[in-house]
């Protein structure tokens, strides 16, 4: 049996025994095939295989570990719950949406009655995950020391989650696609009047946080939208269609790429 590492745990600063940690919850990365692999990609570098999500070996202790097991169990509860993931609804009319015609936006959730904190918290600490991972998968997902260190704060519950350092927005693909992870991707969203937004872009399994990089304008102007989490009472969820998404071209252009590999066995 391999010996674990000791060292110094970058969520709590204390330390201890380095223990297993995932990235993204094993909830939120189920597989076609139970024990069989998933296409990993960036849309980047040239796709890989894993038959695990990211587990980083070398971010926690146990301490560390337990804080986010239990961000991660809160989380959850709430997504399953609001539906907000492939894998706990069915058919897309359970998702109860208003239909639009916006580009690729195809419906509208909105919903009342959301654990507001929960999600957020979650949002906030899958970005610090990432950003503090040293994993190569990692590596170019950058984000500011001081956003890190302000999500590490949140997490240990020091400082309260606020939505101008974190401005989150939450968004569904509501047909569903082959499963697949993606790796968390740092992305420039234009709007039609011309400004251009820095994000930090993660998803799983269908659902999908848009994180604004604040880390030169603290804090941020939400205004009332409602499409923030924890900016209003409610929230509202937009929703994609997975087959004219551009991360459907994506995925395709993956598993094309393992296909042309088959063959040449």
């Amino acid at each position: 049996m391999k010996k674990r590492e000791a060292g110094v745990c970058r969520l709590t600063k204390k330390s201890g025994i380095f223990v297993k940690s995932h990235i993204l919850p094993k909830a939120l990365t189920p597989k076609e095939v139970s024990g069989g692999a998933m296409v990993q990609t960036d849309g980047q570098e040239r796709p890989i295989k894993r038959f695990d999500s990211w587990y980083d070996q070398r971010l926690v202790i146990r301490k560390g570990e337990d804080i986010l097991a239990s961000i991660d169990d809160d989380a959850i509860k709430e997504i399953r719950r609001l539906k907000l993931a492939w894998k706990y609804w069915a058919d897309a009319d359970e998702l109860e949406m208003q239909p639009l015609k916006a580009g690729g936006a195809i419906g509208l959730r909105t919903l009342s009655d959301v654990n507001h904190a929960a999600l957020a918290k979650f949002a906030t600490s899958i970005l610090w995950r990432a950003g503090a991972s040293q994993m190569a998968d990692m590596q170019s997902f950058q984000v500011p020391e001081t956003l890190l260190e302000q999500a590490r704060q949140v997490i240990l519950g020091h400082n309260e989650f606020d939505p101008t350092i974190f401005p989150i927005r939450v968004i569904q693909f509501a047909s569903k696609g082959a499963l697949h992870n993606l790796t968390p991707v740092t992305h420039e969203m234009a709007f039609p009047n011309g400004n251009i937004e820095k994000i930090f872009r993660i998803f799983a399994n269908g659902l999908i946080f848009h994180i604004t990089n604040t880390a030169s304008s603290q804090p941020y102007d939400l205004g009332e939208a409602t499409w923030y989490l924890d900016n209003s009472g409610r929230l509202d969820v937009i929703c994609f269609d997975f087959e004219k998404s551009a991360q459907r071209e994506l995925v395709f252009s993956a598993f094309d790429h393992f296909a042309s590999l088959q063959k040449q066995r």
